[in-house]
C-alpha cells in the first residue's frame, strides 16, 4: 500500500507532489471570463496542480482563442492548448483521453520542430501518459529526448523533472537501486522545494523496497520538512502514510501508528480526500499485526466503502492482498476471495508493467554507470530466490489445498486461488530471469544454471567464450535506442546463425556470452576466430549497413561464475593488448585474495603514513624555472615493501576505492602545496584523475570545494579515453573545475588513442606528450617531425605542452627547440618526497641545470 511506489502512483507524485496546493485564480465556471489566449494558458497553468478540471476548462477555451489568431501564431498556440489538455487529464487520471491531445499538440509543431521548451513539455507529457499506459519503450525515449531539450536549453528545474520521471521507470521495473541514483541526481541538478518534494518521497519508497531503512526515513524526514515549509497539510499527510508503510514492513506498529495519527490529525475526514482510504487501510494493517483482526476488519469497511473491488487501481495492490489476510484470519472467506482475485488482477498487470519497464531499459542511452557484470549477477542471484519462494510457495498451497476436505471447500477455494497467484508469479519471475526481453536469447542466470549442469553432469566446466560490441556508447547514441535495440538482435541472430555447436546468450548490453560444449579452451579459440569472422560484413538494421567490431574473451573457471567472470576480464586483456580475442590470463588478472585484502588496507595506509606522496619537478621553458609538480603516489607497505601504483591503482579503480584515495590525494597536495608557500616557494601541483572519476557527480563537486581552497595553481591530468565513455558529463564537469581556478591537462597523448576531435571538444588548458612519443625523438626525423607537428597542433589550439620522459640532455635540448612550453623527466628530477622537494627548489636553478648538463 505504498503509494508512491505503485505506477499510477508515482506519475501521480511527479505530477501532483511537484507542487503545493494553490488557491484556484480562476474556477471552471469562470472560464468563459478569459478573453485572449495568454490568458487563458497563464489561468491554466496557475490552477493545473490544484484543480486539473478547471485547468481542462480553461484549456479548451485557450484552443478556441488560439483558433482566433493569425497564420503563423496558430500553430504553436494550439499546440499549447493541445498540451495543457493533455496534461489536465492525465491529472484527472484519464491517461486514454489525454494521449490524442498530446498526440496532436506535437503534430502542430510541424515534422521538424524546433528544440524549445513548448517540445521538451510535451515529449515529457507524452511520456508521462505513454508509462501510465504500460508503454514504457516509447516513454523512455520520449523522456530522454526531452531531458536532453531541456540540457541544452538549460532548462534545470525540467531537467530535474526527466530525471525523476526516468527513475519512475526503474521503479516500475523494480530496479530500486539505480530508481535511486536518478531521484538522488535530480535532487543535485536543481534545488527547488516543490521537486525536492517529490524526489525525496519517490527516493525514500524506493530505498524501503531495497530494505535500506534508515536513508528512507531520513528521505521520509525531508519530504516532511519541505511539505511543512509550504504550508500544504495533504502532502505532509501523504508523506506520513509511506512513512507509516515502511515502519510496518519493519514490524514498528507503535511507530506505524504514531505517523498515520499524525497524519489523519493533518486532514479532514470530509469526503473529498480519496487517499484518506489508505490511510484506513495502514490502520487496518497496525490492528492485525497487534492481534485486533476484528478491529483491523472495521478499517477495513472504512477504507472499501463504496469502492468497486472488480475495477480498483494499482494503487490498492498491496491493500488488497493484506485486506485477503485479513478477512481469511476473520472466517470472512467471500471477501477474503474477492480481495485475492483483486489482487491477483493487479498483480497480473504489475507484472506485465514491470516487464515492459524492463524491456524499455535494456540498452537505453541515458545512463550514469555500466552496469557491471558482478551487479547484474547479484540480481539475477535475487530473481532465482524469489523464483524459488514463488515455487515453494506454489507447492506448499497446492498441498494445503488438496490436502482440505470437502467440509472446508471454502477455504480449499481461497488457498487454491493463492496458489494460482503464486504459480502466475513463478512463471513471471521465470521469463525474466532465464528469457532476455529484447533479444529472445537466453540471459545471464540462464547461462549461469545451463553452466552448473553441464559441470555436474560432465564432471569439467565448459569454456565460456564473452562477446563485446566496440563502440556499444557510440552505437547506441547515434542509432537510438529503437534502432539500437533492433541492432542487437540482429547481432544475436547472426552470433546464433554462425556454424559452431554453441548457445549464444546475451549478458549485458553488447556483452553476449557462447557455451562451448568442449571444455578445451583450444576449441574455443577456434570458435572465437570463426565468430570474429561472422562480422567481416556489416549488419542490416532497416536501411542501415552498420559495420561492427568485437572482442572475444575466453575462460574456464573452476565454477560457473567464475568462468563467465573471467571471460569478461578476458575481454578488457585482449583489448589491453591490442588483439581481438584473448584467453583469461591469471598473471595478468593478479591473486583476487591479495587484491581484495590490498584494497582494504590501502585507505589505512593513508592514516598511517605509508601512503605518501612523491612530486616530481616540471621545467618551464620559458623562464628557465621549476614552477610545477606532478603528484605521484608511493605505498611503502611494512610486510610487502615497495607496492607500484600500477598494481595497487587499477585494483582502486575496479573496487571504486579510487575515489576516497583520489580525494585523499587532492587534500594532502594542496597542503603539502601550503607547506611550500610559507616557505617562500610557491609551485603549481598537477594532480592525475582517474578516468572513473572524470563523470563522478559526487566526486566532481568534492573536487571543486578543495580546489577553490588550494594556495596555489592546480592542474588535474586527465586521459581522452576518460571523456568518451560519457562526453558530455565529462565536459560539464571539466568546465566546472576550470570555473575554480584549476587548469586541465589532457595526458598521455600520443598513446594511440588520441583523437583530434576530442581535442576540439574537451576544455583544456595543456597537452601532455606521453614518454613513449617522446622517446622516438631521437629515433628518426620523422619522430621529431611528428612531435613538432603536435606542438604547433596544441599551440594553435591554445594550449601548452608539457614533455615528460625527458631521460638525455639530448632530448631537453631537442624539446626546447622544438617548442615544447614544459620539461619532466628523470633526466631533470626523478620523483621526491615533499623534505627532498623542499631542499630541489632552494637551489638556484642555473647550478642544477649547470649539474644536470655535466
Amino acid at each position: 500500500m505504498r503509494l508512491p511506489a505503485s505506477p499510477l502512483a508515482i506519475v501521480a507524485v511527479v505530477l501532483s507532489l511537484v507542487l503545493a496546493l494553490v488557491p484556484s485564480a480562476v474556477r471552471a465556471q469562470d472560464a468563459e471570463r478569459v478573453h485572449t489566449f495568454s490568458e487563458a494558458v497563464d489561468a491554466a497553468r496557475s490552477v493545473m496542480m490544484a484543480d486539473p478540471t478547471a485547468a481542462l476548462s480553461l484549456a479548451e477555451r485557450a484552443e478556441v482563442l488560439a483558433g482566433q489568431l493569425i497564420n503563423n501564431e496558430r500553430d504553436e498556440a494550439l499546440a499549447t492548448a493541445e498540451w495543457l489538455q493533455s496534461e489536465a487529464l492525465t491529472r484527472m487520471g484519464r491517461a486514454e483521453d489525454a494521449h490524442p491531445h498530446a498526440l496532436e499538440a506535437l503534430a502542430r509543431l510541424g515534422a521538424a520542430p524546433a528544440e524549445t521548451k513548448l517540445l521538451a513539455d510535451i515529449l515529457t507529457s507524452l511520456g508521462r501518459i505513454e508509462k501510465v499506459l504500460g508503454a514504457h519503450g516509447e516513454a523512455l525515449e520520449h523522456y530522454q529526448r526531452a531531458y536532453e531539450i531541456y540540457r541544452d536549453l538549460d532548462e534545470r528545474r525540467s531537467e530535474s523533472i526527466a530525471l525523476q520521471s526516468m527513475a519512475s521507470i526503474y521503479s516500475d521495473a523494480q530496479q530500486f537501486e539505480r530508481a535511486v541514483e536518478y531521484f538522488r541526481s535530480a535532487l543535485e541538478r536543481f534545488q527547488d522545494p516543490s521537486l525536492d518534494l517529490a524526489a525525496h518521497n519517490n527516493l525514500a519508497n524506493a530505498l524501503t523496497q531495497i530494505g535500506r531503512y534508515d536513508e528512507a526515513a531520513a528521505s521520509f524526514e525531508q519530504a516532511r520538512t519541505l511539505a511543512q515549509s509550504m504550508g500544504s497539510a495533504i502532502l505532509e499527510a501523504r508523506v506520513l502514510n509511506n512513512l507509516a508503510n515502511m515502519q510496518l514492513e519493519q514490524a514498528d506498529h507503535d511507530a506505524a501508528e504514531i505517523s498515520i495519527d499524525a497524519a489523519f490529525a493533518l486532514v479532514e475526514d470530509d469526503g473529498t480526500f480519496e487517499w484518506l482510504r489508505f490511510f484506513w487501510g495502514v490502520r487496518a494493517q497496525i490492528a492485525y499485526g497487534r492481534g485486533e483482526t476484528r478491529r483491523a476488519v472495521n478499517f477495513l469497511s472504512v477504507a472499501f466503502h463504496d469502492v468497486e473491488v472488480e475495477t480498483t487501481s494499482q494503487n490498492y495492490m498491496e491493500l488488497h492482498g493484506r485486506a485477503a489476510e485479513i478477512y481469511a484470519a476473520h472466517g470472512d472467506w467471500v471477501s477474503a476471495y474477492a480481495h485475492l482475485r483483486a489482487f491477483k488482477r493487479l498483480t497480473d498487470e504489475r507484472a506485465a508493467f514491470a516487464t515492459s519497464a524492463n524491456s524499455a531499459l535494456v540498452g537505453a542511452q541515458f545512463d550514469f554507470t555500466e552496469q557491471e557484470l558482478e551487479i547484474q549477477q547479484l540480481r539475477s542471484a535475487g530473481l532465482e530466490q524469489a523464483l524459488a519462494l514463488a515455487r515453494a510457495r506454489q507447492s506448499r498451497n497446492l498441498m494445503i489445498a488438496f490436502g482440505i476436505g470437502a467440509a472446508c471447500l471454502c477455504l480449499a477455494g481461497f488457498v487454491y486461488a493463492r496458489s494460482r497467484v503464486a504459480r502466475a508469479k513463478a512463471q513471471a519471475l521465470s521469463e525474466v530471469l532465464y528469457t532476455d526481453a529484447s533479444t529472445g536469447l537466453p540471459t545471464h542466470a540462464a547461462m549461469l544454471r545451463d553452466l552448473a549442469e553441464i559441470t555436474a553432469k560432465t564432471g569439467a566446466a565448459p569454456a565460456v567464450i564473452a562477446v563485446q560490441i566496440k563502440r556499444r556508447k557510440h552505437l547506441s547514441g547515434a542509432l537510438g535506442y529503437h534502432i539500437y535495440a533492433r541492432f542487437e538482435a540482429a547481432i544475436a541472430a547472426r552470433l546464433a546463425g554462425g556454424n559452431y555447436p554453441v548457445t549464444v546468450y546475451r549478458l549485458l548490453p553488447g556483452l553476449f556470452g557462447l557455451l562451448q560444449p568442449s571444455e578445451d579452451t583450444r576449441d574455443a579459440n577456434v570458435v572465437a576466430r570463426d565468430v570474429t569472422g561472422l562480422f567481416d560484413t556489416p549488419v542490416q538494421v532497416d536501411d542501415l549497413n552498420i559495420d561492427v567490431g568485437i572482442i572475444c574473451g575466453l575462460a574456464q573457471g573452476e565454477d560457473a561464475e567464475t568462468a563467465i567472470r573471467q571471460a569478461h576480464l578476458a575481454i578488457d586483456q585482449a583489448r589491453r593488448l591490442n588483439l581481438t580475442q584473448a584467453v583469461f590470463d591469471k598473471d595478468m588478472y593478479g591473486n583476487p585474495a591479495a587484491n581484495l585484502s590490498l584494497m582494504s588496507e590501502m585507505m589505512r595506509a593513508t592514516e598511517k603514513g605509508e601512503m605518501s606522496l612523491y612530486y616530481q619537478p616540471k621545467l618551464k621553458v620559458r623562464t628557465g624555472r621549476y614552477e610545477s609538480v606532478e603528484a605521484l603516489s608511493r605505498w611503502f607497505h611494512p610486510d610487502r615493501g615497495f607496492i607500484s601504483p600500477d598494481q595497487f591503482i587499477p585494483q582502486a579503480e575496479e573496487t571504486g576505492h579510487i575515489r576516497p584515495f583520489t580525494e585523499w590525494v587532492i587534500r594532502q597536495s594542496i597542503e603539502d602545496q601550503k607547506r611550500l608557500l610559507a616557505e617562500g616557494k610557491p609551485i603549481a601541483v598537477a594532480i592525475n584523475i582517474s578516468g572513473a572519476l572524470v563523470g563522478d557527480p559526487e566526486f566532481a563537486r568534492k573536487a571543486r570545494s578543495m580546489i577553490v581552497g588550494a594556495s596555489g595553481p592546480i592542474t588535474l591530468e586527465i586521459t581522452e579515453t576518460a571523456v568518451m565513455t560519457n562526453p558530455e558529463k565529462a565536459i560539464e564537469h571539466l568546465n566546472a573545475w576550470r570555473e575554480s581556478g584549476a587548469r586541465i591537462s589532457i595526458d598521455d597523448y600520443g598513446t594511440g588513442q588520441s583523437s583530434l576531435a576530442y581535442l576540439q571538444m574537451i576544455p583544456s588548458d595543456e597537452l601532455k606528450l606521453d614518454r613513449q612519443f617522446v622517446s622516438n625523438l631521437n629515433a628518426n626525423a620523422r619522430g621529431r617531425m611528428l612531435i613538432k607537428s603536435t606542438i604547433d597542433l596544441a599551440h594553435n589550439l591554445g594550449l601548452e605542452v608539457v614533455a615528460e620522459g625527458v631521460e638525455t640532455e639530448t632530448d631537453l635540448a631537442a624539446l626546447k627547440l622544438l617548442g615544447s612550453d614544459w620539461i619532466q623527466g628523470y633526466h631533470l628530477s626523478r620523483p621526491l618526497p615533499i623534505s627532498e622537494l623542499a631542499e630541489f627548489l632552494a637551489v638556484p636553478e642555473e647550478t642544477m641545470l649547470r649539474s644536470q648538463s655535466s
